[in-house]
């Protein structure tokens, strides 16, 4: 069924028409705005919080073909870039997915992903499989 909106998507930039479009769809990402808040100030959420810098991280953009970061994330929910709650996991876990690819899990930059990934999925799965960490 499509749903009838009486705004002309014509004349309108692309970030207004998604945020007409979000709307139309009644997407909710208010868990996905509190899991990255808790992601943002975690204790090992230093190396992510900013895209990597490849002048700083030689070889990264050869190895890592999608970079993603915490404030990329950020900005794409502010400014409406994820329809689906989804879309914002595959982004956690593309940051947590490249980490593990660059580095060596025993080294400071992976210990750091590793704990961090711990930590997301066991938020998520509090707003999105109703399991209580009680309950482990």
């Amino acid at each position: 069924m499509a749903v009838v909106s009486h705004y002309s998507s014509e004349g309108l930039s692309p970030l207004k028409r998604r945020r007409i479009s979000m709307r139309n769809h009644n997407v909710d990402l208010t868990s996905c705005e509190i899991i990255l808040m808790e992601m943002e100030s975690h204790e090992d959420a230093w190396p992510f919080l900013e895209p990597v810098n490849p002048r700083l991280v030689p070889g990264y953009r050869k190895i890592i073909k999608n970079p993603m970061d915490l404030s990329t994330m950020r900005e794409k929910l502010l400014t409406g870039g994820y329809f689906s709650c989804e879309e914002f996991a595959a982004d956690a876990l593309l940051v947590f997915d490249n980490c593990q690819t660059f580095n060596e899990d025993d080294s400071e930059v992976g210990k750091a992903g590793l704990s961090l990934r711990k930590f997301y999925e066991s938020r998520w799965a509090e707003f999105y499989q109703g399991t209580e960490p009680a309950d482990r």
